[in-house]
């Protein structure tokens, strides 16, 4: 009888170091296009579904390229559940905050609701918001325009959570509610800093697209 493949991985199921153990690889064929001239491909791929051996929940890893061996699963990159790294265009002082944070969201809701209000004094900080407290400096964020007021009103949300994981006595963030503040943290972050960095890459590459097919009809 083989061996079952274990590593010992971050489960941001249930915030452990915790064994994972692959039960299946599912390999398959994925559509690729080429930036160059948009012509399609197609390139082997796969995806590793593991379990927990802590809490029993399954993670996907997916391996590009199917480059990976089985033994080499805990390379891949993690997919399913969310992991604690934001996109690398979110500041390194926010991205290291909110790393902190998710790390306790299963083990400690409170304590992960002080650090999301933390994460979101590190975001005032980094977009100028000015001084005062963290209300007034999200007010400014809305009257500059670096969020929207819906995202306001979400981020307000977050403030007044993240007071009750730190000064709630008779009341404590529930883990229902810590992963909505989890959700409504990364809604903000894609807004003021992914989603403008994804569009200037597109409009990047567009441009070197346009610029080697004008090449070409020359």
């Amino acid at each position: 009888m083989t061996e079952p493949l274990t590593r010992v991985q971050y489960c941001p199921h249930c915030g452990n170091q915790a064994p994972q153990r692959l039960i299946h690889t599912q390999r398959h064929m994925e559509k690729t296009w080429s930036v160059s001239d948009g012509s399609e491909d197609e390139h082997p791929w796969s995806t590793f579904i593991v379990v927990c051996e802590t809490c029993h929940q399954v993670l996907l890893y997916d391996n590009m390229g199917d480059q990976l061996s089985d033994k080499e699963f805990d390379q891949a990159d993690l997919i399913y559940p969310k992991s604690g790294n934001l996109h690398h265009s979110v500041p390194e002082l926010i991205r290291k905050v909110y790393q902190e944070a998710f790390r306790i969201k299963e083990l400690a809701p409170n304590a992960f609701a002080v650090q999301i209000r933390r994460s979101l004094e590190a975001v005032c900080e980094d977009r100028g918001a000015g001084k005062g407290s963290l209300q007034k400096r999200l007010a400014n964020l809305v009257d500059k325009g670096e969020i929207p007021p819906t995202l306001s009103e979400l981020s307000d949300v977050l403030r007044l959570l993240g007071n009750l994981g730190a000064h709630g006595i008779n009341e404590s963030v529930l883990p229902i509610q810590a992963a909505a503040i989890d959700d409504f943290f990364r809604v903000i972050v894609e807004y003021v800093y992914v989603a403008p960095h994804k569009l200037n890459e597109f409009r990047e590459k567009m441009e070197h697209y346009r610029s080697l097919r004008s090449n070409v009809e020359e």
